[in-house]
């Protein structure tokens, strides 16, 4: 029987094959219909979009299947392909953002347009079309350059923001599968924001998500957009840090496909792991953190400490920027793990003896 991880690898590849399956079909969409020069212009520039004729596709369908197209061209000149343990993702999820620096998204050009697929998709609300639950299946990362916001590498010097796709599959509303179709699979949604990059840039998720809603005509951003902005910040922190834990695993080993029948996806030059080491350890230290204090006899019900001291409680996780490099001008990340404060003081069941108070101040 294969392992956990084995298996976990190859749900990943399945789901990066099938979303890059998607782009790869709008590329071909695009060149079957005679367009197929659109999506070089929205990486170089050239031709408006609203001088095109509409006979065969709608404007708004010709301006997402060519942002599509584009992505795919992008990420195919390097092929990076991050999958996120799902012990990592659920730690991320609870992670806290502050007040971020754009200069900091610079980092993600480390590995030019990753593509970040999780191996068990956390569900979310969608916040496109009609709204309802879907599974995340992965989040891609491109450059965007101005004054004509054309898609370029994350590693491109001239890149002002980055462009960020959500890939979602969407749900029933009793959180179920949604039938597949004859002869196919559930189409996937497309869900696009903006991070600023630019060194003077600083801004928080709310800050991201208002903008989000005012680009979609709204005065207040939905909670689905929130979570959604803030889901795709905690990855893209992380991915900024020096020392987020990303590693190449070893290349599997196995008979080779039988003439006619190799895949036809790009395969991914760089298939990185991400958090496979530290999201299981981080897990296991909530678990022993959880099993001591059912263990305590009975902390803190004596003792001959005295003064004051803290409340009990878990200070959670965050992602903090730190700056290093001469003059402390470069912008790094840095994974605060969730740590118990006066946590001697909890007894037998985890909770705070009486007389244990936080003074207001």
């Amino acid at each position: 029987m294969a392992s956990r991880d084995v298996e976990l690898g190859r749900t990943t590849a399945e789901i990066a094959e099938r979303v890059f399956g998607e782009l790869s079909a709008a590329n071909r969409q695009m060149h079957s219909i005679g367009l197929g020069e659109l999506p070089d212009y929205a990486i170089n520039g050239g031709v408006l979009l609203s001088t095109l004729p509409q006979d065969v596709l709608s404007l708004r369908e010709v301006r997402a299947t060519t942002t599509m197209a584009a992505l795919w061209r992008l990420w195919a000149r390097g092929k990076n392909v991050a999958a996120v343990h799902p012990d990592m993702a659920a730690e991320l999820a609870t992670y806290k953002l502050g007040t971020l620096p754009g200069g900091l998204f610079r980092n993600l050009g480390r590995f030019p347009n990753l593509a970040v697929v999780f191996g068990e998709p956390p569900v979310m609300e969608l916040s496109v079309d009609e709204g309802g639950k879907g599974r995340l299946l992965a989040i891609l990362f491109c450059g965007r350059s101005e004054p004509d916001k054309l898609l370029c590498l994350t590693s491109d010097t001239r890149m002002d923001e980055v462009s960020v796709t959500a890939i979602c599959e969407p749900m029933a509303q009793d959180g179920t599968a949604l039938p597949r179709p004859v002869g196919g699979t559930t189409p996937l949604e497309f869900f696009h924001l903006s991070i600023p990059a630019r060194a003077t840039d600083r801004f928080t998720v709310e800050d991201l998500a208002v903008r989000l809603a005012q680009k979609n005509g709204q005065d207040e951003p939905t909670e689905a957009q929130r979570a959604m902005v803030e889901r795709a910040l905690q990855v893209a922190v992380y991915l900024c840090s020096s020392k987020a834990d990303i590693e190449t695993p070893p290349a599997p080993r196995g008979k080779a496909a039988k003439r006619g029948k190799q895949r036809r996806w790009n395969k991914p030059d760089n298939f990185l792991r991400l958090g496979w080491r530290l999201g299981p350890a981080l897990r296991a230290a909530r678990v022993r953190v959880q099993e001591a204090r059912r263990s305590m006899p009975n902390p803190g019900a004596g003792g001959g400490t005295s003064g004051w001291r803290q409340y009990p409680h878990l200070r959670g996780g965050h992602l903090k920027t730190v700056w290093t490099g001469p003059g402390r001008s470069i912008p790094d990340s840095k994974l605060i793990e969730p740590y118990w404060v006066s946590e001697d003081l909890l007894n037998a069941d985890g909770e705070a003896p009486e007389g244990v108070i936080r003074p207001v101040r």
